[in-house]
C-alpha cells in the first residue's frame, strides 16, 4: 500500500472515530461473504455501518479521539461496527448475531457520551442490545404521559354514569 492511500485511510478512520456514538469491537474469521453481507444489510437497515480495520492505522487515527481507549484491542482481524446516530440498534444487532453465528465473536464496545469515550465489556454490550428500540421508549413515554388524563376523564364520565345507574334501579324498585 502507497504512502498516500495510508494517509487517506487514517483520515477515513479519523473521521468515523470522531463522528461515531458507538462501536463494537468484532471478531469476523471465518464467516462467509454471505454472512457477511446479511450482516452489513442489516446494519445498514439500522444505521449502522460495518468496517473492516487495518489495526496499525487504525492505531494513529485514534489518537485523541473518542475511541483511544479502545486502540489496544486492535490486534488480529478486527472489524468495527459503528454507528453515528443509534448505539442501541447496532448493539442488538450484533448480540443477535452473535448468538446466531459463533464465529462472529464481540470483542469490545464504545459508548460516546459527551465527546468522552466508554469502553464496555461483553456483558455491558449485551445489556445495551437488550434495551428497547428509541421507537418502543418513545411508545411507553406518551402513554405514561397520556395515562393520567385518561383516568382523569374516566372519572369524570363515571359520574354522570353511576347518577344514571341510580336512577335505573330506583326506576325498577318502583315498578
Amino acid at each position: 500500500m502507497e504512502r498516500s492511500q495510508k494517509e487517506a485511510l487514517v483520515a477515513e478512520f479519523g473521521e468515523i472515530f470522531s463522528s461515531a456514538q458507538s462501536g463494537v469491537l468484532v471478531d469476523f474469521q471465518g464467516l462467509t461473504v454471505e454472512q457477511l453481507t446479511s450482516l452489513r444489510k442489516s446494519l445498514y437497515a439500522k444505521n449502522g455501518s460495518f468496517r473492516v480495520i487495518k489495526n496499525r492505522l487504525a492505531k494513529i487515527a485514534a489518537k485523541d479521539t473518542p475511541f483511544e481507549s479502545l486502540a489496544g484491542e486492535f490486534v488480529q482481524n478486527r472489524a468495527l461496527v459503528y454507528s453515528e446516530t443509534d448505539p442501541v440498534g447496532t448493539a442488538k444487532i450484533m448480540t443477535e448475531q452473535a448468538k446466531s453465528n459463533e464465529k462472529l465473536k464481540i470483542i469490545a464496545g464504545l459508548l460516546v457520551t459527551e465527546g468522552q469515550g466508554h469502553k464496555l465489556d461483553l456483558m455491558a454490550i449485551k445489556e445495551l442490545g437488550d434495551l428497547p428500540s428509541r421507537e418502543e421508549l418513545v411508545a411507553k413515554l406518551l402513554f405514561l404521559l397520556n395515562a393520567p388524563i385518561t383516568q382523569f376523564v374516566r372519572t369524570l364520565n363515571e359520574v354522570p354514569a353511576s347518577f344514571v345507574r341510580t336512577l335505573q334501579a330506583v326506576a325498577e324498585s318502583k315498578q
